[in-house]
C-alpha cells in the first residue's frame, strides 16, 4: 500500500532556519534533505489563500522502505518575494528534459495515456486512478485519456497521432500494448523522428517485464510481486530517455512481426498462453499453469527442433550471462547500465511520401544484417544443432515478467540476443525442471547446468515435431511455426530516470 504522507509542520525559512539548494538536494536547517531527483514539482502558495500565503509546496516521492512514498512538504517564508525567489530557483534544478521528438524548445506539459481496460485482471483504470494520476497531477502535467478497444487499436491511435501535442505516451497495460504502440510509430511516414516519442510503460498488465527491466536499468526498487505504477509514473516527471532496441521476426505462418523482449518457443510459451484461462487470478496463473505443465512431464515439453545462430565471441558478455539480479552493479563492467544519449530531433529525418501499408512493408531493409527467407539454406558463418528441446527462447530483456529476471545482464539497447536452452537429455526429473522455475525470481535457474544461455547475433529456431506453443513478446502466434530473429537498426525510446544510487 503507498504511503500517503503530508508534512505540514509549517517550515518557517527565515531567521530560525538555514536552507542551501546543491545540484543534488535541498537542505533545511542543516539536517533535513529532500533529493532534488525524488520531486515530482513545487509551486507557491497553499490552500484556499494560495495567492496571499508565503508557501512554497514541493511534492517529494522519497524512498522509504525500498518505495515510493508520497510527501507533500510545506514551507514558509517571510515574503512573497522569497517564497517566489527559492521557487524559481527549485524550478530551475527539478526542470524536465525536453522529450527527443518535440521541434520546440519547451515541454508541452501533456501527455497520452493509452490504459487497456481488459488487461490482466481487468483492473488497469482502477489501478491507474490509485496509483498514478496524481503523481502527474503533483508535476503539473495535463493527461489526455484513451481506452484502448479491440485489438491494434493502440497502433492505430499511435499512426494517427499528432505527436507535437504530447511529451510522452504512456503505455497503461501488458507489454503486448507496449508492442501495438510500437508498431503504430513503425508504419508512420515520419517513423524516424516518432521513435523518438517517449514510451512509459505503466505496469498495469500481467508481466509487465519491460516496465520492470526499466526500474532494474535505473536501480529504482520496485515490488516484483505488486503495484509499482506509482514509480514508473515518477519517472515521466523527471524523465531520462533511454533507447530500447528494436527486433525483426519472420515466422512461417504469422508473417514479418517487431520485437522487444522475447521470442519464445517450448515451456515458458506453453506456461505464459496456457495460463490465460487463469487469467483471474493476476499474476499467480503462470505459477499455477506451471504446476499443471510440470506434474504432466515427460509427455509435454518434449519438443524436437534444429536451432541455427550467429554466436557472438565476446567474453565479458558470456561471463555476465550468468550473474544474479541482486549481484553488486559492478560487477556487470563499466557503463553496464550507462545508455547512448537519445538525439534531440533536428527535423531533418527522412518522411516518407505515406504511412506503410503493412508491417512486412515497414520492416523491410531495417535489419543491421541480410537474412535468408526462412525456407532458404544458410551459409557456413552459422552454427546448427539439433535435438530435443524443453525450450529455446530468444531473450532481449532483463526480464520476462516483473518477477522472473530471467536474464539480468540484458540491456535495453544493445544489438545482442540470447538463445536461452534447456536440452531435454540434461533434465534429470519433474523435480529438477519444477526447482529451476521456482527460483526464477531470484536467478537461481542459473545454477542449472541444463540451462544454456548463449550470445547471438542471429537465430533460426525450426520445429521438426508437432507442440510447443509460440509467442512473440508475449502474444501468441501459431504453433510448429518456424521463425528467425535478427537485430534492426532502431530503437524505440523508453523513460527512465537518472539512475538511483544509495543515499546517506
Amino acid at each position: 500500500m503507498l504511503q500517503r504522507t503530508t508534512m505540514e509542520d509549517d517550515v518557517n525559512v527565515g531567521e530560525y532556519i538555514n536552507m542551501s539548494l546543491t545540484e543534488k538536494e535541498l537542505i533545511v536547517s542543516g539536517t533535513s534533505k529532500i533529493w532534488l531527483d525524488d520531486i515530482a514539482g513545487c509551486h507557491v502558495g497553499y490552500g484556499d489563500d494560495s495567492s496571499e500565503n508565503n508557501d512554497v509546496v514541493v511534492e517529494n516521492f522519497p524512498l522509504i522502505k525500498n518505495r515510493r512514498a508520497y510527501q507533500q512538504i510545506r514551507m514558509k517564508l517571510p515574503s512573497r518575494d522569497d517564497a517566489q525567489r527559492l521557487y524559481q530557483c527549485l524550478s530551475s534544478k527539478i526542470r524536465r528534459k525536453l522529450a527527443p521528438h518535440l521541434l520546440q524548445k519547451v515541454p508541452c506539459n501533456r501527455v497520452l495515456l493509452l490504459i487497456n481496460p481488459f488487461s490482466g485482471q481487468r483492473r488497469a483504470k482502477e489501478l491507474w486512478a490509485k496509483y498514478g494520476k496524481y503523481v502527474l497531477q503533483a508535476a503539473g502535467i495535463e493527461v489526455n485519456i484513451i481506452n484502448t478497444e479491440y485489438v491494434r487499436h493502440a497502433t492505430k491511435i499511435i499512426q494517427e497521432l499528432d505527436i507535437d501535442l504530447y511529451d510522452a505516451v504512456l503505455v497503461d497495460g501488458g507489454d503486448g500494448l507496449v508492442t501495438e504502440t510500437i508498431c503504430g510509430l513503425l508504419m508512420r511516414k515520419d517513423r524516424e523522428r516518432a521513435l523518438k516519442l517517449p514510451i512509459c510503460h505503466i505496469p498495469g498488465g500481467t508481466s509487465n517485464a519491460l516496465a520492470a527491466a526499466i526500474c532494474y536499468a535505473c536501480n529504482e526498487p520496485f515490488s516484483s510481486r505488486g503495484i509499482f505504477i506509482t514509480e514508473c509514473c515518477l519517472m515521466v516527471t523527471r524523465p531520462r530517455y533511454l533507447p530500447l532496441r528494436i527486433y525483426v521476426v519472420d515466422t512461417e505462418y504469422d508473417g514479418t512481426r517487431p520485437m522487444f523482449m522475447s521470442a519464445t518457443w517450448g515451456l515458458i510459451a506453453d506456461i505464459d498462453l496456457g495460463s490465460e484461462r487463469f487469467r483471474w487470478a493476476g499474476m499467480i496463473r503462470l505459477h499455477m499453469e506451471a504446476i499443471l505443465r510440470i506434474l504432466q512431464l515427460p509427455t509435454v515439453a518434449t519438443y524436437r527442433a534444429r536451432l541455427s545462430y550467429i554466436p557472438v565471441n565476446c567474453k565479458m558478455i558470456s561471463r555476465n550471462t550468468m550473474l544474479k539480479y541482486n549481484c553488486k552493479r559492478n560487477r556487470f563492467g563499466k557503463g553496464h547500465f550507462k545508455f547512448n544519449t537519445v538525439e534531440q530531433t533536428n527535423g531533418w529525418e527522412q518522411i516518407l511520401n505515406e504511412d506503410f501499408s503493412s508491417m512486412k512493408d515497414a520492416l523491410e531493409g531495417t535489419t543491421t544484417m541480410n537474412m535468408p527467407p526462412l525456407d532458404q539454406p544458410l551459409n557456413e558463418k552459422w552454427k546448427v544443432v539439433e535435438g530435443d528441446w524443453v525450450m529455446a527462447n530468444v531473450s532481449t530483456l532483463s526480464h520476462l515478467g516483473s518477477d522472473i529476471p530471467f536474464l539480468p545482464s540484458a540491456r535495453l539497447d544493445e544489438s545482442v540476443m540470447y538463445l536461452t536452452l534447456i536440452d531435454w537429455n540434461t533434465i534429470k526429473s519433474r523435480l529438477h525442471i519444477a526447482h529451476l522455475f521456482s527460483f526464477m525470481q531470484s536467478s537461481k535457474h542459473f545454477d542449472h547446468p541444463c540451462f544454456q544461455v548463449i550470445p547471438v547475433k542471429a537465430v533460426r529456431v525450426e520445429p521438426l515435431s508437432d507442440g510447443g506453443h509460440f509467442a512473440i513478446d508475449g502474444e501468441p502466434c501459431r504453433s510448429g511455426s518456424s521463425f528467425q530473429v535478427v537485430p534492426t537498426k532502431y530503437c524505440a525510446t523508453v523513460i527512465g530516470r537518472k539512475e538511483v544510487v544509495q543515499r546517506n
